[in-house]
């Protein structure tokens, strides 16, 4: 199995489990049976585009962690971050975004 397949299957697991739901409560939130998130968990079986859609909205799943596992640590903190921009109001994320480029232009100069 590639990658991807992989990585898909133990996110799909992970976070459905996170959200306490069972296989069987996940399928039918996306319109399949339960044997196809049994082989996306077990990774032998890779969903069509239809379904990896599905799966990726329901669960919202972060792609980065499907298609890039071998940047996990770093994708966690990236999570973080989106997931704290996600609450943010449209005025706060232009204040955080002025901050952001001051503190990176701050770190370059002192690189």
């Amino acid at each position: 199995m590639n990658h991807i397949g992989e990585a898909l299957g133990d996110v799909v697991r992970t976070t459905r489990k996170s959200r306490h739901l069972s296989q069987e409560a996940l399928a039918e939130k996306i319109g399949v049976c339960k044997r196809t998130i049994i082989d996306i968990e077990n990774n032998t079986g890779n969903p069509k585009f239809e379904i990896l859609y599905l799966l990726v909205r329901e669960l919202d799943l972060p792609l980065c962690q499907v298609f890039y596992p071998e940047m996990a640590e770093d994708l966690k903190i990236r999570n973080v971050l989106f997931q704290e921009l996600n609450t943010c109001s449209e005025y706060e994320i232009k204040i955080i975004l002025s901050l952001v480029k001051g503190l990176r232009s701050t770190l370059e100069n002192n690189s």
